[in-house]
């Protein structure tokens, strides 16, 4: 099912850009996901040293691996940023953090209130036992792929 609110879907045009795009899947199935989003955007469009340049629709679907838990809302965010991928990481980190996520998780792919996935970042590759980019399961994940699509459909 495909969700509609404010900043989801968003683009905007002629903005300027930082040195590195960059993709993230953003995903939330406990709490007030929609509101989460919402506010992870203002911070977001807050940040100085980060440009958003368009997100998604929000994409609600069923969950995987782990099937007894609530539905997933999912979306994307396409954004430019002067920052590296540490930096990235650590704030990506705080926002699931400030937005109630442990980051020890008791299950994989188990219910959260916020997750973030790097997805892209410019066009730098790496295979690390911590860190893939593009991130591994990207292109396996509806998901990911739903939101994405019609986001890149936007700058046709």
């Amino acid at each position: 099912m495909k969700l509609f609110t404010k900043h989801f879907p968003y683009v905007q045009r002629g903005c300027k850009s930082y040195a590195n795009m960059v993709v993230w899947g953003v995903g939330a199935n406990v709490g007030h996901c929609i509101k989460t989003f919402e506010q992870l955007f203002s911070c977001l469009h807050r940040h100085p040293k980060i440009q958003i340049h368009s997100t998604a629709y929000i994409y609600k679907n069923p969950p995987f691996g782990y099937k007894m838990q609530p539905d997933f809302y999912n979306t994307s965010i396409v954004f430019s940023t002067s920052l590296c991928v540490r930096s990235l990481f650590s704030l990506m980190f705080y926002f699931e953090r400030k937005f109630g996520r442990e980051r020890v998780r008791l299950m994989k792919n188990g219910e959260r209130s916020l997750d973030i996935d790097l997805i892209f970042y410019a066009r730098k590759k790496a295979n690390l036992a911590h860190m893939y980019l593009p991130h591994r399961d990207y292109a396996n994940r509806q998901s990911v792929l739903q939101p994405l699509t019609f986001q890149l459909g936007l700058f046709k």
